[in-house]
């Protein structure tokens, strides 16, 4: 598969706190990769910077094979605060449609068009002209999830999507994720703090040290397609992959602070 995400001995820091130090990887096309590691030791840092919303200090991030340095066009991210990221004043559709500012090239038909596609494919049919108080936590995930999808993106970056949404939710959106970047063809680079998250939605997990942040170990997850909550998740494979990566960062020690641990 072709490279389209590099990183290249990222660096970042605030102040005379260094937050991310030599941090080097690849995402190829259409591939999955979660992104696990202790709290606080920079996950979120670290996509802000490859979305271009922080500068580098050091290094570099190439996308499609141009470096990034303020927010590229084919790249779209989900943030963790929904609520927040999306419009109140706006419809679930004009919330969709505002996503596709960039796309000049649809008259304002084609991109309601594909606003409604998208909106259906993540089960909102019929709640496009509610606004986003109007609808509960998980719906409005699935709205900005939308959104990042009209957007034409190939690229989606997902900082904690799922962490403010119940169990049975996130369960069910976890899958829908999976659906939709198989449909719409995305590579997707999701920050988590779940280990069991992680391995059931990767085809890879990139595993941080503690701050400055760097990667120690790329493991590839050998699950089969298409998931299931049940028995993906009783797979010997699957609690193979979880013991070690929880393994792996239960031993890091220092400024990271605590591991992170499964919800």
């Amino acid at each position: 598969m072709t490279s389209i995400l590099s990183a290249h001995g990222v660096g970042k820091s605030f102040g005379s706190h260094a937050i991310i130090r030599d941090l080097t990887f690849n995402a190829r096309e259409g591939e999955f990769i979660s992104v696990a590691g202790p709290s606080g030791c920079g996950k979120t840092t670290l996509l802000m910077c490859i979305a271009g919303l922080l500068k580098l200090d050091v290094g570099s991030v190439e996308f499609q094979g141009q470096k990034i340095s303020e927010p590229p066009p084919g790249l779209a991210v989900v943030f963790q605060d929904y609520s927040r990221s999306l419009l109140p004043w706006k419809s679930n559709m004009e919330n969709v449609v505002f996503g596709m500012k960039r796309l000049e090239n649809l008259s304002a038909k084609e991109k309601h068009e594909r606003g409604a596609e998208i909106l259906s494919s993540v089960g909102l049919r019929g709640f496009e002209k509610h606004y986003p108080w109007q609808v509960s936590g998980g719906m409005q995930q699935r709205v900005a999830i939308a959104r990042a999808l009209a957007a034409n993106s190939k690229l989606l970056l997902l900082d904690e999507p799922l962490a403010a949404v119940d169990a049975q939710t996130r369960a069910d959106m976890q899958d829908l994720l999976l659906e939709l970047a198989a449909k719409y063809k995305q590579t997707c680079l999701l920050v988590t703090h779940d280990v069991d998250e992680a391995v059931y939605l990767a085809d890879r997990v990139i595993v941080l040290s503690n701050r400055p942040t760097h990667v120690i170990e790329e493991i590839e997850v050998p699950l089969k397609s298409p998931r299931d909550q049940i028995a993906t998740r009783s797979d010997p494979i699957f609690l193979d992959l979880r013991a070690r990566i929880l393994s792996r960062i239960k031993s890091l020690k220092g400024p990271g602070g605590n591991a992170d641990m499964p919800h």
